[in-house]
């Protein structure tokens, strides 16, 4: 025993010793007193040089250092690009929620926040929700704070979803996860500043945006068509505070068309703008707010960019669109893979709150954001059975990206771990939205689809349908496709990564 602690106490020591060098390596522990460097004189400083070569065009500066006319131009033109080409990406999830909302009200003829919508009959590729599925019953609806001041949403038993702020971070889960835990009951949504006293028999959130998203799920009962229109009109309530219900419809979203994506061009910077103009600034980062004044675009200020600014918003607005399709499309995280040897990514890669190692976790953020909506820590699941899991692929077992004029094969195996029911669906890399291929896109285990004697499930993509297969999702040939895999309830064996699930094979 006393060998044993001996043991112990040395590999302690060792342990502290490896994290004490390996701190002093990244700087931590540098005390400057004691290691300064060598002496230095003015003669030692090494200015930049009075020509430079930069990827934005030759720079001069005349005694040295004063810009040139015609650098100065370039270099204001290229610090404006930076700017909101950055400002594009960190803002993309305040206009994803804005585009959504804005949406909703505009392409479904909401009339208040109290009016909700249902895709009563599943959502189709004209309705471009970032990754949205077509085998659930969605219900949704908007909710503008500054109008309705404090505002109640009343939801029945046996809910699944979840409200998002201004700035699409996580406010509250509705129904198993959530304060209810699926009994339903009152939700009650403060504005910012809100001084009021707060009533009884509510569950109660302080939002730091105006404009809220509420999303949730119906199962079973719920049904679909008229019948689901009906069940959440007499259900699903939302109304101010002040009010109490008040007369509102229920639309049916499936098929009517709606655009929830924010723009990929300039005009993105006006609805930026809007955004900017209409929230609260502590919403937003002090640090960011002052690179959009730079920009022109300032609380309490008209927006109006000139022709040069026009021009570099243009540009911006697709650079950062290049950059968001390269985080996602073509990550470089080392733990993007759900599993070392599979082609399978996650979509979120360490948390739901985009944070790591005490920093915010940028391009994790924008991994999210750029390909799917709502925040929820039940997203991603560590509790068997609870929540959902939600894998990517964009390439086949040879790391080649999936092309609809391919022919591929996806073997299941045997017995997915999922409380609830698995599904496969395919997407449009363009839009990042339900794949429109006139086809069946969607193969899950409600679908009751053919199964091997061995229990695994083969799954087929492309644009014909392969002779005596059942599951089969068509592709579109004209461009490139990637599919999400739902766990619904996902068990051990997903979450300790037991059960490993097989990567796309091109069969032709």
């Amino acid at each position: 025993m006393k060998s044993l602690t001996v043991l112990a106490l040395a590999v302690l020591a060792a342990v502290r010793m490896a994290a004490s060098v390996q701190a002093d390596d990244a700087g931590e522990n540098k005390n400057l007193f004691k290691s300064p460097g060598a002496k230095q004189a003015a003669k030692d400083f090494k200015p930049a040089p009075d020509k430079m070569e930069t990827n934005f065009g030759s720079l001069e500066f005349e005694g040295g250092s004063f810009p040139t006319e015609a650098s100065t131009q370039k270099i204001y033109d290229e610090m404006d690009r930076q700017r909101a080409t950055q400002a594009y990406m960190d803002f993309y999830p305040s206009l994803s929620l804005y585009s959504i909302v804005k949406s909703q009200i505009r392409d479904f003829g909401f009339k208040s926040a109290s009016d909700v919508g249902v895709m009563a009959d599943f959502m189709t590729p004209s309705e471009n929700y970032l990754t949205g599925n077509n085998i659930t019953v969605y219900a949704f609806a908007s909710i503008d704070l500054k109008v309705d001041g404090p505002t109640v949403v009343e939801i029945p038993p046996g809910m699944y979803g979840n409200a998002n702020d201004a700035a699409f971070k996580y406010l509250t889960d509705f129904g198993p996860t959530g304060p209810d835990k699926a009994k339903g009951g009152k939700y009650l949504f403060l504005p910012p500043g809100f001084k009021g006293e707060t009533p009884k028999g509510y569950f109660v959130f302080r939002s730091p945006g105006y404009r809220i998203w509420a999303m949730m799920r119906g199962f079973g009962e719920v049904g679909n068509g008229d019948q689901a229109v009906k069940w959440f009109k007499d259900r699903l309530k939302v109304y101010p505070l002040a009010t109490g219900p008040r007369e509102h419809t229920a639309v049916n979203c499936s098929g009517i068309g709606a655009n929830t994506l924010p723009p990929e061009d300039g005009s993105v910077f006006t609805m930026l703008n809007e955004i900017i103009q209409y929230e609260p600034t502590e919403l937003f980062d002090k640090e960011l707010l002052g690179r959009l004044a730079t920009l022109g675009i300032e609380k309490g200020k008209p927006f109006k960019p000139d022709q040069r600014m026009q021009g570099i918003f243009d540009t911006a607005a697709k650079q950062g669109v290049a950059m968001s399709r390269a985080i996602v499309y073509a990550s470089r995280d080392p733990e993007i893979n759900y599993w070392p040897n599979r082609h399978w990514e996650k979509m979120f890669i360490r948390n739901t709150e985009f944070v790591a190692d005490g920093h915010n976790d940028i391009d994790a953020r924008t991994l999210w954001h750029y390909q799917a909506i709502c925040v929820s820590p039940n997203l991603l699941s560590t509790t068997a059975g609870v929540g959902t899991s939600y894998l990517t692929a964009f390439r086949d077992k040879e790391g080649v990206y999936l092309l609809g004029d391919k022919i591929y094969r996806l073997r299941v195996p045997a017995k997915p771990p999922v409380k609830r029911f698995w599904a496969v669906t395919a997407y449009d890399p363009i839009s990042r939205s339900l794949l429109g291929s006139g086809g069946n896109i969607n193969v899950g285990s409600t679908g009751k689809p053919e199964v091997n004697d061995d229990g695994s499930v083969d799954i087929y993509f492309g644009p014909k349908k392969p002779e005596g297969k059942k599951n089969w999702i068509k592709t579109d040939p004209d461009k490139g496709f990637f599919v999400v895999f739902r766990f619904y309830g996902p068990l051990e064996g997903y979450i300790e990564k037991s059960w490993i699930l097989n990567d796309f094979e091109l069969l032709e």
